[in-house]
């Protein structure tokens, strides 16, 4: 029994086996951790390719079935030229989860908007704390993202680099979120919540996700 599981896992890509201590969340085949939150004119799909998870259009945001509150996630992506996505975490609510959750930005940094705004550039904490260092890699390449949430403590990791961190519910997040999303209460308040990978019209892949929980 332990040789044949042994063949497999050598077998099996690189990024489908997850490090000791991490749950992986994809299976490489279906989505049976995960919900469709479909829109209300969807368009295209959420489907693997050889192993990797790819959205096409907006068929709706994809959420995890699980909710975690102190976590260390990791995924490997990569996104087309001028794309967009994202990554929100501990979302608590029904509905847009930009209106209550913080979002690990996606993007193409060439696009205007990345041009223009550096809170909506790839590690960004989107609307709120700008990478700190520019590391990620060319369209079409693979990235490794990183989210360690402890607490009110968050880090946004990017290609083994940390590129922001921030203390929700501090002076400095509080004047932040209130300047960029007025009006929104209980923004980013949850303390557990479910994943959500972002649909946004662009064609986006996914793959090694697993996470640890903490708490």
């Amino acid at each position: 029994m332990k040789a044949a599981l042994l063949v497999l896992l050598l077998a099996a890509p690189q990024w489908l086996v997850a490090e000791p201590g991490f749950t992986p969340l994809f299976d490489g085949e279906t989505l049976t951790r995960w919900t469709l939150l479909p829109r209300e004119q969807p368009s295209g799909q959420w489907h693997f390719e050889s192993g990797t998870l790819v959205v096409d259009g907006k068929p709706g945001n994809l959420a995890s079935n699980e909710e975690y509150g102190d976590f260390d996630l990791r995924i490997e992506w990569k996104i087309g030229p001028m794309g967009n996505s994202g990554v929100f975490y501990r979302v608590a609510e029904p509905g847009n989860p930009a209106s209550t959750a913080i979002e690990y930005q996606i993007a193409d940094n060439a696009r205007k908007a990345s041009v223009e705004n550096p809170d909506r550039r790839s590690g960004a904490a989107y609307g709120l704390y700008a990478p700190r260092t520019a590391v990620s890699h060319q369209p079409g390449d693979w990235n490794s993202l990183r989210i360690v949430a402890q607490g009110q403590h968050v880090e946004h990791w990017l290609n083994g680099q940390k590129v922001t961190s921030f203390d929700i519910g501090s002076d400095d997040f509080r004047r932040r979120a209130e300047a960029k999303f007025p009006g929104r209460a209980g923004f980013a308040e949850a303390r557990r919540g479910r994943i959500v990978l972002q649909d946004h019209g662009s064609k986006v892949w996914f793959r090694n996700a697993r996470i640890r929980v903490l708490d």
